[in-house]
């Protein structure tokens, strides 16, 4: 029997030393993304009987059994399928499910398994696991692919979609406005500097390009060409960077159309410069080899780059020398006419003198208030850089503004015309507007207009106008837009929701549908109130675009993120769910695979039932309870403890029966 303690004992270190190795594996896995931690169970060994029992009989009672167990062996290594706790990445191609399902890999052969969605995209453009090369399956059961180089072609518009409320009560006459036909600008000269280090420290050697020709345009006007001259200082050697400056000034300056431009030098760092005069985007500059050399731009360290001015809206803030419309800089004196009419019909006219009067934009603006008679007309500076003259009588006026320079200036700008905005008669419109797109991608502004009828106050007609751009609209109106009592829309009376348009290099005319909302519903255009809020708040067309960037949605679904603002379902993600999720074979790297007692995989997609979310940008922490391992550290420590001390206890009875033989 003492033997068979020892055998007993054995299997406890055995049984406890296999509990050791699953905690241990536990807990080294702590911070292993979307790993399922494990549990040990054990059970007894057959025990050996050493007496049966006997029940009742006679004057005697029954006996239990009598047997002694002979150990203990491991039973089951379980998984723990619980949910692991999410942690964001920050990452967009990361993503973790909410729920029981499994993301679902291959390597062309053999089928994976997985929680841990840490996805990329390879050269092949495959959507692949970053872990392990394995390609991401879709629900269809192929390969994802990510279109990173396709183009994604442009859509025409087909709907515009209207939203808002157009007046219920009837307007008088609105007070008329002028507004400058061109918004005022902030603009920024054209400037070109050499990019390439000059050949000899700070000097250029042009001896090998004597006679070569360089292309200059300056501000659009037509390429000319300069020549290096065979003679000094250009055939001696290296030469200064002010050299160059001074041949580019001493050409440029006399080039037919060409105007506005100055070259400077650097002598120090061997860096040319060219400036323009005009300012914002029209300002431009750019180098070409003539046909001489292939070489001297290279030599200047020039390229063939069109570089331009910039520009932005004008603001109250700006100096009136750096506005576009400014084509030569004004000098302190300079003076500016403000002039025009009354909305009663009298002249008014004053000098805006510059750097006396003023020098910014919102200064003169404050001196055409000055000028005007304030009583009648208010002039101001709008957000989108227009100057604005309005009348305070809400009539039809003979309302003008004029601003021009005076001939002796040393400056002078091409100040804009003020046209009529609102003439003053009908209170009763609305003014919104859209871009429609054609079958090319190309975009046109279109203006609609609403009006209301002058004998139903419940009926508006739309009209549509481009704005020049080679379109024409071949039905341009929808009359008879009816509204319910209740300021609800009612229907389009005029036979036609549609709108249709002719573009330049398109055989094919598009026909675009005005969607004013539901027949007795406030989900579109409503008539309420006193204001306007109508608008035009969407179009379903979009030009062409590439793909930016791709991410995942809660229903798995791969997101392509294109330049042209439209976001586009590309596939989506096959979930794999199992009857026995615990029966599933470990493959190393949080892989699993089937087994016969998980059962085959039930293919199935995000937010089926059970199979959980997608949560983009996070992914699946270990399910390890690092205090749980602890404690089932120290049990198993004990236990262990416990049989190596029978095991040594059972040593010294072998040892003294041993003494007691000899």
């Amino acid at each position: 029997m003492v033997s068979t303690a020892l055998y007993t004992g054995l299997s406890g270190l055995r049984a406890h030393q296999t509990y050791i190795d699953v905690i241990g594996n536990n807990l080294a896995n702590v911070s292993t993304p979307g790993f399922r931690g494990s549990r040990a169970t054990f059970s007894d060994i057959l025990s050996f009987t050493v007496r049966s029992g006997s029940g009742p009989n006679g004057n005697f009672g029954g006996q239990n059994p009598m047997q002694i167990g002979t150990g203990t062996f491991l039973s089951s290594v379980d998984v723990d399928t619980n949910q692991g706790t999410l942690q964001d990445t920050g990452r967009s191609m990361d993503v973790a499910l909410q729920g029981r399902g499994f993301f679902t890999m291959t390597n062309g052969s053999q089928t994976f398994y997985s929680r841990v969605g840490s996805f990329g995209i390879d050269a092949n453009r495959s959507l692949v696991d970053l872990r392990t090369g394995l390609r991401v399956v879709n629900s269809s059961g192929a390969d994802i692919t990510v279109p990173t180089s396709d183009t994604l072609p442009a859509q025409s518009t087909s709907e515009v979609t209207f939203q808002g409320s157009l007046p219920a009560e009837v307007g008088g006459p609105l007070a008329e406005i002028v507004t400058s036909n061109v918004p005022l600008k902030a603009g920024t000269a054209a400037s070109k500097t050499s990019t390439a280090p000059a050949p000899s420290g700070p000097q250029y050697d042009l001896t090998g390009n004597l006679g070569a020709t360089l292309l200059v345009s300056v501000n659009g006007g037509a390429q000319q060409t300069l020549t290096v001259p065979d003679q000094p200082p250009f055939d001696a050697g290296p030469v200064n960077a002010s050299d160059i400056a001074d041949w580019l000034n001493g050409n440029i300056a006399g080039f037919s159309g060409i105007t506005g431009a100055a070259a400077t030098a650097n002598n120090a760092g061997g860096t040319i410069g060219i400036d323009t005069k005009r300012l914002g985007s029209g300002a431009t500059i750019k180098f070409d080899n003539g046909s001489s050399s292939s070489t001297l731009m290279a030599s200047l360290g020039l390229n063939t780059t069109l570089t331009s001015g910039s520009e932005s809206t004008a603001v109250a803030t700006t100096n009136i020398n750096a506005l576009t419309a400014r084509t030569e800089p004004y000098t302190n004196g300079d003076a500016i006419t403000v002039s025009g009419t009354n909305p009663d019909g009298t002249a008014f006219s004053d000098t805006f003198v510059y750097g006396t009067t003023g020098t910014t934009l919102g200064e003169l603006v404050d001196f055409v208030n000055a000028t005007v008679n304030s009583t009648q007309s208010t002039a101001a500076l709008a957000a989108d850089g227009n100057i604005t003259l309005t009348a305070t009588e809400k009539e039809e006026a003979a309302l003008s503004l004029f601003l021009g320079d005076v001939s002796t200036n040393a400056g002078a700008a091409s100040w804009p015309s003020f046209e009529v905005s609102q003439d003053g008669t009908n209170a009763d419109t609305a003014v919104t507007s859209i871009d429609v797109i054609d079958s090319q991608g190309r975009t046109h502004p279109v203006t609609m207009t609403f009006t209301r009828s002058v004998t139903d106050p419940r009926i508006w007609d739309l009209q549509a106008e481009t704005q020049g751009d080679g379109a024409t609209i071949t039905q341009s109106s929808i009359g008879q837009i009816r509204f319910n009592d209740n300021g609800s829309f009612n229907v389009i009376g005029g036979g036609t929701n549609t709108l249709t348009f002719a573009w330049d290099g398109i055989a094919a005319a598009q026909n675009v549908a005005i969607n004013l909302g539901t027949s007795g519903q406030f989900d579109g255009v409503a008539m309420l109130g006193s204001a306007t809020t109508v608008a035009a708040v969407d179009q379903d067309g979009y030009g062409a675009g590439t793909l930016l960037n791709v991410g995942f949605n809660n229903g798995g679904e791969l997101i392509g993120f294109y330049s042209n603002g439209q976001n586009l379902t590309l596939d989506t993600l096959r979930i794999s769910m199992f009857s026995n999720e615990g029966g599933l074979t470990r493959q190393g790297d949080t892989l699993y695979s089937e087994s016969p007692n998980s059962d085959d995989a039930i293919a199935t997609t995000a937010n089926a039932a059970g199979a959980g979310s997608v949560r983009a940008g996070q992914l699946e922490n270990s399910n390890v309870d690092i205090a749980k391992e602890f404690v089932n550290l120290i049990e198993a420590q004990r236990g262990f403890q416990a049989n190596s001390r029978v095991i040594t206890t059972t040593d010294e009875i072998l040892s003294e029966l041993m003494n007691i033989v000899r």
